[in-house]
């Protein structure tokens, strides 16, 4: 049974967490275990949560309900798939009533819309030029095998669904509530992967085949995020595939160097490159991006190397990672 409660702001139920004591939402028990519900994360009803018996000290999972409809069992397809490291990986899960609870491992981190959020705030610094580029190269081979080896689409890449960790510094795919089997990537339901700027315009359009592209378009746009604080096509990002803005959407998309300093000044033969590998894969047309993961794998790594930014000596990494750990501290003492 679930114990639900009211969580009154004078006195809110606490939980020992590490020896602090820390207010929690809800407790839930599934399976046999009581898991404490602290905050939610994601644009879907998923929780970091608490387990104060997993492992000396406890431990933090996700907590992810489903609601019943006609991609649950899809959903927990898709969930019993993700085996590997890289990924948040299914510990357990329970039917309660018409709904089921999914217990997912946690990725310690600041989720990236988070982090996006504060640099334009200007709390925070943000990502350098080769940094940016070092993380979604790393997401990009995450979604390789994602597609390749595990035999899923995403389908709903967006800031809000990553997880900035540290040790090292990467971008982790925490929610995959709208990720589809290859298989059935022709019988996608509505609703599958539609946020209005990160999903690729043929999601919008209802293509019958989605998958790789898509993904890629949505790496990208994160991707040009990440180097010029904007979203690319004045800020309509997939939207500007849709028929109304059809006949002005190429002129929209500037190059990064001409939007951000920090783009501008680089090398010319670097600059470019840069500049080529992003915009291929934020073609409108899925035809006109990457013709496959290991063309665009191969240029992002080229990208990467030429910025000769190795990943333990760093210093954007060193600087982000602490970034990340100040964070991750101050959300456990909250």
């Amino acid at each position: 049974m679930s114990e639900a409660h009211p969580h009154p702001r004078a006195n809110p139920p606490t939980v020992s967490i590490h020896g602090r004591r820390v207010p929690y939402l809800e407790r839930r028990t599934i399976g046999r275990r009581d898991y404490f519900l602290l905050e939610q994360v994601g644009p879907r009803r998923s929780y970091r949560a608490f387990d104060p018996r997993s492992g000396p000290g406890g431990d933090f999972f996700i907590v992810q309900q489903l609601e019943p409809g006609p991609r649950l069992d899809q959903r927990l397809r898709v969930l019993r798939r993700l085996k590997h490291d890289a990924f948040p990986r299914c510990v357990e899960w329970q039917r309660r009533g018409e709904s089921t609870e999914v217990v997912l491992t946690w990725m310690e981190g600041i989720s990236l819309a988070d982090y996006l959020e504060h640099v334009r705030n200007g709390r925070r610094p943000p990502v350098a030029p080769g940094e940016a580029v070092r993380l979604i190269h790393g997401l990009a081979n995450g979604l390789n095998r994602l597609h390749q080896s595990l035999q899923l689409a995403h389908g709903d890449l967006q800031p809000a669904n990553l997880v900035l960790t540290s040790h090292p510094s990467r971008l982790v795919m925490i929610d995959f509530g709208s990720a589809w089997t290859v298989e059935t990537t022709t019988r996608r339901h509505e609703g599958d992967g539609r946020h209005p700027i990160y999903a690729a315009p043929e999601i919008s359009q209802a293509s019958p085949v989605v998958g790789f592209h898509a993904d890629q378009f949505s790496a990208s746009v994160i991707l040009y995020e990440l180097l010029t604080g904007v979203v690319p096509y004045d800020g309509l990002g997939g939207k500007a595939g849709r028929p109304e803005f059809q006949a002005e959407a190429t002129g929209m998309l500037i190059a990064p160097s001409q939007i951000h300093p920090r783009c501008g000044e680089l090398p010319r033969s670097l600059r470019e490159l840069l500049n080529r590998v992003t915009l291929r894969g934020l073609a409108l047309d899925p035809d006109a991006r990457y013709p496959d993961r290991r063309a665009w794998l191969n240029d992002l790594f080229e990208l990467s190397a030429t910025f000769r930014l190795p990943v333990p000596d760093s210093t954007g990494t060193r600087l982000l990672t602490r970034v990340v750990d100040w964070f991750t501290r101050r959300g456990e003492g909250q």
